[in-house]
C-alpha cells in the first residue's frame, strides 16, 4: 500500500516538467527495440546507452501505454519508488524489531519527498542516472544480506556489470569503490597471503573488476553484431584552479538533491519549513558518513557501509575534479548519493535513538513529510518541451520534418508519432544530422521532409541563415517565442548529408 501511495505521489510531481528530447528518444529506442529492432541497429544512442535498464522498462510500459508522454513519467514514478523501498530494504538489514523499523524511518524520511524544481527534474524526469542506482542498491542488498558463498561475488558481478553496461557512471560509483574498500579489507586480514586471496573480501573485489569486464564485453559484442553505436562519455578533468568553484556548484547539487533548496513553489512558511527539516536530513547523513568513513580508516567499519561510504566520496570527487559540474542539472550525475546516504544514516543513526523523545521526533518528522507529500499537488506542465511547436505543426498536418535536438524527438513522442521531427545540428555553414540519439534511416530520402524548427537561443542546433543558405528562402516561417519554424515545398533530404 505505501509502495502504489508513493507511486502516485511521485507520478503528480514527474508531470510537474514537460518530457525533452532525451527521454523521447529513449522511448521510441525502447519502441523499436521490441518491434522487430532488438539490438537497435542504425541507432547512435547518447553515451549512456540505458540499454539493458531503462529501455527494457520502458518497453514494458509501452505495452500500455504505447510511446507517449505518460509512459516517460510513469517509468520516472516507478523508478524513484523502487529506489525508496531497495534503500528501505538495505537499511533496515537483518536487524529486526524497533531498530528495524527506526532504520527504515531515517532512510525513507531522508528520500521521501524530492523537492520541487530542479530536484523533480533531477529525480522524477527522463532517465538518467537516478535509475542507476537500482542496480547499486541491489548489489550492496546482496553483500549485505547473502551468504558468504561462491555465489555472492558472481552475483555482485552480475549486477555491477548489468548496471554499467547501461550507465558507465556504475563503473565509478560501484566497481572502484567496491574495489579499492574490499581490497584494502582483505590486505589488513591476519594471516598469510592465501588465506586473503582466499577471503570473500579479495573475491568481492575481483567482482568488481569483472563488473567492468563484462558491461565493456556487452557493449562490445552489441556493436560487433550489428547493434548499436554509443559514443564516448565526455569525461575530462578540470584545471585545478577550478575546482574550488566546482565544489561549490556540487554543493549546491546536493541542497537539490536532499532537498534544502526549494525555488519557491510553495508558500514562504511552508518552504522554509521543509527545507529546515530536509536540512535536518542532510545533517544527520553528513554526520552518518563521516562516522562511517572514519570507522572505515580505523578498519572497524561494516563491509556494505564502507562500500557506500567509499562510492559516495568516489562521486562526490569525481564531480569535483572534471568538467561536468556546469549548472544544477548536472545533480543527476550525483543523483545515487542521495539514497546511499540515507541508508548509512540509517544503519548508523537508528541505535542513537533509544530516548522515547528523540523517536518522537523522528515520527514527526516523517507525518509532517508525508503530510506534505499528500498534501501538496505541483503545478502540472504542458506534454512536452515545444509544445507550441507540436500544436502548430499536427494542426497544419505536417508530419515529417527537421529540427533542433530539444526539438526533435520529444516532439515525434507527444504527438504520438504522428509529427516526426528528426534531430538535426549546424555544422559550419550548413544543417547536418546528429550523431546522438538518432538512427540512419530517419534521414533516408524516401521520408517527405517539408518543414525545419530552429531554437533562436541554440544556434548550436542550426540556425534559419543555414537553412536559407541550403534550400533558399521558405515557403512560409512562423515565429512564436523561441522557436522559428521554416515550411518549404521541397524534400529537405533530398542532397542533405550523410547520416552518422
Amino acid at each position: 500500500m505505501a509502495a502504489v501511495g508513493l507511486f502516485f505521489a511521485y507520478l503528480r510531481m514527474a508531470y510537474a516538467f514537460p518530457i525533452n528530447a532525451d527521454g523521447a528518444s529513449n522511448a521510441m529506442q525502447a519502441w523499436d527495440m521490441f518491434h522487430g529492432n532488438p539490438l537497435l541497429s542504425g541507432w547512435t544512442l547518447s553515451d549512456v546507452a540505458f540499454y539493458p535498464s531503462e529501455l527494457i522498462q520502458y518497453a514494458m510500459i509501452q505495452v500500455f501505454t504505447g510511446p507517449t508522454v505518460a509512459q516517460i513519467h510513469i517509468a520516472a514514478a516507478i523508478t524513484y519508488t523502487t529506489i525508496v523501498l531497495l534503500a528501505a530494504i538495505l537499511a533496515k538489514g537483518r536487524v529486526t524489531g524497533l531498530q528495524g523499523w527506526l532504520r527504515v524511518g531515517i532512510t525513507v524520511a531522508i528520500l521521501i519527498a524530492p523537492v520541487p524544481g530542479t530536484g523533480y527534474q533531477t529525480l522524477l524526469s527522463s532517465p538518467n542516472h537516478t535509475g542507476s542506482a537500482v542496480p547499486l542498491l541491489l548489489a550492496w542488498g546482496a553483500i549485505d544480506r547473502m551468504r558468504d558463498t561462491k555465489w555472492k561475488p558472481v552475483v555482485v558481478a552480475l549486477l555491477l556489470g548489468w548496471g554499467a553496461w547501461g550507465d558507465p557512471l556504475v563503473t565509478f560509483v560501484g566497481a572502484l569503490p567496491l574495489a579499492l574498500t574490499c581490497l584494502v579489507r582483505a590486505w589488513r586480514l591476519p594471516g598469510s597471503y592465501r588465506i586473503r586471496l582466499k577471503s570473500m573480501d579479495f573475491q568481492l573485489a575481483v567482482a568488481g573488476g569483472m563488473s567492468v569486464v563484462l558491461s565493456h564485453v556487452a557493449t562490445w559484442a552489441v556493436h560487433a553484431i550489428g547493434g548499436y553505436h554509443t559514443p564516448k562519455p565526455p569525461i575530462e578533468l578540470s584545471p585545478w584552479d577550478e575546482w574550488f568553484g566546482r565544489a561549490h556548484m556540487t554543493a549546491r547539487m546536493l541542497g537539490v538533491l536532499f532537498g534544502t533548496h526549494r525555488p519557491g513553489w510553495q508558500p514562504k512558511w511552508i518552504q522554509q519549513g521543509v527545507s529546515y527539516l530536509h536540512l535536518g536530513g542532510f545533517v544527520v547523513a553528513l554526520i552518518a558518513v563521516l562516522i562511517v568513513l572514519v570507522r572505515t580508516v580505523l578498519g572497524t567499519a561494516d563491509r556494505v557501509e564502507s562500500i557506500m561510504a567509499i562510492a559516495i566520496c568516489c562521486d562526490i570527487g569525481a564531480e569535483i575534479v572534471s568538467t561536468l559540474p556546469v549548472d544544477l542539472m548536472a545533480a543527476r550525475e550525483i543523483s545515487p548519493v542521495l539514497p546511499m546516504a540515507a541508508v548509512i544514516a540509517g544503519r548508523v543513526i537508528a541505535p542513537r535513538l533509544e530516548a522515547r523523545w528523540r523517536q518522537g521526533v523522528l515520527a514527526g518528522v516523517l507525518a509532517l513529510l508525508t503530510l506534505n507529500l499528500v498534501a501538496y499537488s505541483p503545478p502540472r506542465a504542458e506534454p512536452s518541451e515545444g509544445q507550441v511547436v507540436a500544436d502548430w505543426l499536427q494542426a497544419r498536418n505536417l508530419t515529417y520534418g527537421l529540427g533542433g535536438y530539444w526539438v526533435s524527438n520529444n516532439i515525434t513522442v507527444t504527438t504520438e508519432r504522428r509529427v516526426t521531427v528528426v534531430p538535426v545540428l549546424g555544422d559550419g555553414d550548413r544543417v547536418a544530422p546528429m550523431c546522438w540519439q538518432s538512427k540512419t534511416s530517419m534521414y533516408d530520402a524516401t521520408h517527405d521532409a517539408r518543414f525545419i524548427v530552429f531554437e533562436k537561443d541554440r544556434p548550436f542546433y542550426g540556425t534559419p541563415a543555414q537553412a536559407v543558405k541550403m534550400w533558399g528562402p521558405p515557403k512560409q516561417r512562423f515565429d512564436t517565442g523561441r522557436y522559428a519554424i521554416m515550411v518549404y515545398d521541397v524534400n529537405l533530404l533530398v542532397g542533405f548529408p550523410p547520416p552518422c
